[in-house]
């Protein structure tokens, strides 16, 4: 009998149980051979990308904002032992045919983007302020269930305002774009994960030598060491369920492992298959259903390149407005992996072009990859997308697998971490959240575990303090 079974060894799995495990008996249990999940770092090889093993690159691309979810459970497990933390540098945006920093002090704020006029910059620094003071309840109750536009609309940004953090800072942190969708809070809550950063680190970013998949293994060491288990390569069949709750889990070989707790982390809809149809409660069951056609996608160019995509290194994000771009309706997301992180061979750089394309879009991919180029080579006109890559490859990335971050899906309305299954939690990026991506991901797990073990980890009113 295991106090908790963990469905999952995603982040949000090695998350929760290298929080669960301190004070009770945890089992993962993992389909696939690696750990991480969709944030895992393999070789090419290993992703079926390209017959290349000097590369360790990580699916999708990642950083993760600092003083967030994910360092609040490195340093509470003390899994930075494991693993070495970098920062990275300050992301830059693209506009009007150049690169821009993000500023950090006020002097830096007023000279910073010069394509916006003085008056709009300082209603930026008024929003910002505002940001930085205003309490998490406050945020909840006034803009977590309101657009992005109505906050635009409150602080009076122009055009310049509302591009720079739509395509920027929103695109960043909540990759959905849609200003009558996005919640304003979840925006805000980004904004403060961004300036804590900052705050701290003179940088909103941060990631793992190595890859950040690094990460989700020092969470199983640690889970390990505290006498928990990791089962890889097993699929679970059923959720034993009886009498409204959950009383453990069968695999596919037959194996059964019995659990007073059962924390699923895959994504929710899954559940439709896990579990006997009498014992699913008929709500819980549509809103299961629902979930499984709010999948947000991107799709991303990769590969391992032998010059940097500027002049110098750039080490870090770009993003990209519409804008600036003709052939795909869509921003950019670009990253250059920091050489600092080893995960290129001496002298290479990895580096990834992500977009948002419409469905008609994914219908050819070929034509969508030309298209892809064919916006990315004015803006980097030095980098040879034919010449430059020593292998290259492409994906559907799978950001949020069931539900998209937007008002009708935001924090509470959410599923779980609680079910009406008793015992039966669920957690990750189509459960309840807070922040983004991975991140959000973590942020999920720790809220799950809360409910499991009846204990408030984090206070969020202090966490969310700039």
């Amino acid at each position: 009998m295991y106090d908790v079974v963990v469905i999952g060894a995603g982040f949000t799995g090695v998350a929760a149980a290298a929080l669960l495990s301190e004070k009770h008996n945890t089992l993962v249990i993992e389909k696939d051979s690696f750990i991480g999940g969709r944030a895992a770092t393999r070789t090419p090889g290993e992703w079926e990308w390209a017959d290349v093993d000097n590369y360790h690159v990580d699916f999708g691309h990642h950083v993760f904002p600092p003083d967030n979810y994910i360092e609040f459970v490195i340093r509470k497990t003390n899994a930075d032992r494991y693993v070495d933390i970098k920062l990275v540098k300050r992301p830059l945006f693209y506009r009007f045919g150049k690169f821009h920093t993000p500023p950090i002090g006020i002097i830096e704020q007023l000279r910073a983007y010069p394509f916006i006029p003085l008056k709009s910059k300082l209603k930026i620094n008024k929003f910002l302020g505002y940001v930085k003071k205003v309490p998490f309840d406050e945020v909840m109750q006034k803009w977590a269930y309101k657009p992005l536009r109505a906050l635009y609309d409150y602080f009076d940004f122009d055009e310049y305002g509302r591009e720079l953090f739509t395509d920027g800072f929103a695109a960043g942190y909540q990759t959905i774009t849609d200003v009558e969708r996005n919640s304003a809070g979840d925006f805000i809550l980004c904004m403060k994960a961004y300036l804590k950063g900052i705050k701290k680190y003179k940088t909103p970013l941060f990631a793992a030598e190595g890859g950040i998949g690094k990460i989700a293994e020092a969470f199983v060491r640690v889970t390990e060491e505290k006498g928990g288990k990791v089962l890889l390569r097993k699929t679970v069949k059923e959720i034993v369920v009886q009498n409204g709750e959950a009383k453990g889990v069968v695999l596919d070989n037959g194996d059964t492992f019995d659990a007073k707790n059962i924390l699923f982390t895959a994504p929710a809809y899954f559940l439709l298959n896990l579990m006997p149809e009498n014992e699913m409660p008929t709500e819980f069951k549509g809103k299961l259903e629902k979930a499984k056609e709010e999948a947000t996608t991107l799709f991303l160019i990769m590969g391992g390149a032998t010059r940097p995509l500027l002049d110098k290194p750039v080490g870090t994000w770009i993003l990209i407005p519409k804008t600036e771009v003709k052939r795909v309706d869509s921003y950019y997301l670009v990253y250059e992996v920091d050489r600092e992180l080893k995960q290129a061979p001496e002298g290479r750089y990895y580096v990834s072009f992500a977009a948002m394309p419409s469905k008609d879009d994914l219908k050819d991919k070929n034509n969508l990859i030309e298209r892809m180029i064919e916006d990315m080579s004015p803006i980097f006109p030095n980098f040879n997308f034919d010449k430059d890559f020593e292998w290259r490859s492409s994906c559907y990335f799978p950001i949020v697998d069931g539900l998209g971050r937007t008002i009708e899906w935001y924090h509470e309305r959410r599923l779980g971490p609680e079910t009406p299954i008793k015992n039966l939690y669920i957690a990750g990026d189509s459960a309840q959240e807070l922040s983004s991506g991975v991140d959000g991901c973590v942020s999920s797990a720790i809220f799950a575990v809360e409910k499991i073990i009846a204990t408030k980890l984090l206070d969020l009113s202090q966490f969310y303090k700039v």
